[in-house]
């Protein structure tokens, strides 16, 4: 996106955030949002949040750990040390962001013309290196099941800021290194969700989160089990395949969060097994696909499994009709000596 545009954007955030209010920029303490696009232009970065007391700024970024104090000298105001992006004022909203309220259960939001399905979870089960401060999973889907993407490939939230207007940071990372963020800018918080604005890399979104109602749970977790056990699955894939010749995606191209391997050969023979040890295995004909300790939070249809790297995978769990998992996968086979693949789901379904 050229800077005109990018410009355009963010005038126009910056009018719907200052509607109704006088921003002289002159005395007291204000908050502001520093958006750009442009690297390397003046003092400032994208995602710095900044506080003024006369003279002096203060500065904060969302994105890693740079506070940094700016006095103004010479006439200088915020306007001149932000010539190369915009400001944005942030301002109290009416209700606080409780933790609790994005934790308790899922929520629906539209994005690019899609409804997804979104848990904001309240641990952290990403690798720890050079995580971000206070990070913990953010777990989404289209409600269709139509497309692994766009915006799936987001795995991590923060709640950046709470005051005086929360904001949240969404990313998207390979182990160390973080590949794209998106700033949430939280409007108006009520008791089932939240409105804002979502700011990514070329993109100012009007976006809405609204609590999933409460599921109706009729298993405990051992008769879950012990249905999951007496029956038989079987299992299919969601999306299209596509003709390994024409695939150019390497497996860890990262589209979707972390999900299983599995080849062609997999398809339709693949079983969930509660075992005595306490562990859950996916298992083909001839190997496991993914085995663990595993949490079940019925309540949610998520099911967060363990293996034995330590590595945590989220499959989603349908108890409306029977029991059915939806198990994040790559189907890969080796193409010239490497292993290529398209990201998909797995659904299998457990039949009496």
């Amino acid at each position: 996106m050229n800077r005109a545009t990018w410009g355009g954007l963010c005038y126009l955030l910056l009018l719907l955030a200052c509607e109704g209010q006088s921003d002289t920029l002159a005395g007291g303490v204000d908050h502001y949002l520093y958006v750009s696009k442009l690297a390397g232009r003046g003092p400032l970065v994208h995602g710095d949040v900044m506080q003024r007391r006369g003279t002096e700024v203060t500065i904060h970024n969302l994105f890693r750990d740079r506070d940094t104090l700016i006095a103004l000298r010479n006439g200088a105001t915020l306007n001149s040390l932000a010539s190369a992006g915009e400001l944005i004022l942030l301002r109290q909203v009416t209700a606080p962001l409780d933790t609790a309220l994005l934790t308790r259960r899922p929520f629906t939001y539209h994005y690019g013309g899609a409804t997804y399905w979104a848990s904001f979870e309240p641990a952290f089960t990403g690798f720890p290196e050079y995580a971000r401060r206070g990070a913990r999973d953010f777990v989404n889907r289209r409600t269709d099941w139509r497309a692994d993407g766009p915006g799936l490939q987001y795995s991590e939230y923060s709640l950046a800021l709470t005051d005086p207007q929360p904001v949240l940071v969404l990313g998207e990372r390979q182990r160390g290194r973080y590949l794209s963020d998106a700033i949430l800018l939280v409007d108006s918080v009520y008791t089932t969700g939240l409105t804002g604005r979502l700011i990514e890399e070329d993109h100012v979104r009007a976006i809405r989160f609204e609590q999933v109602p409460d599921i109706t749970v009729d298993y405990t977790a051992e008769a879950f089990a012990e249905e999951v056990n007496a029956g038989y699955s079987r299992s299919y894939l969601l999306l299209p395949q596509e003709d390994p010749a024409e695939v150019n995606t390497e497996v860890d191209a990262n589209r979707l969060p972390r999900r299983s391997l599995i080849d062609p050969g997999d398809l339709g023979n693949i079983s969930a097994s509660f075992l005595d040890d306490g562990t859950l295995m996916f298992l083909s004909n001839d190997h496991i696909v993914l085995q663990g300790s595993y949490v079940l939070d019925l309540d949610k249809g998520l099911l967060t499994v363990s293996d034995d790297t330590d590595a945590d995978y989220r499959v989603f769990v349908d108890t409306r009709d029977g029991v059915a998992f939806t198990l994040p996968v790559s189907v890969v086979e080796l193409v010239g000596g490497r292993l290529v693949g398209r990201d998909n789901y797995l659904r299998i379904e457990v039949a009496p």
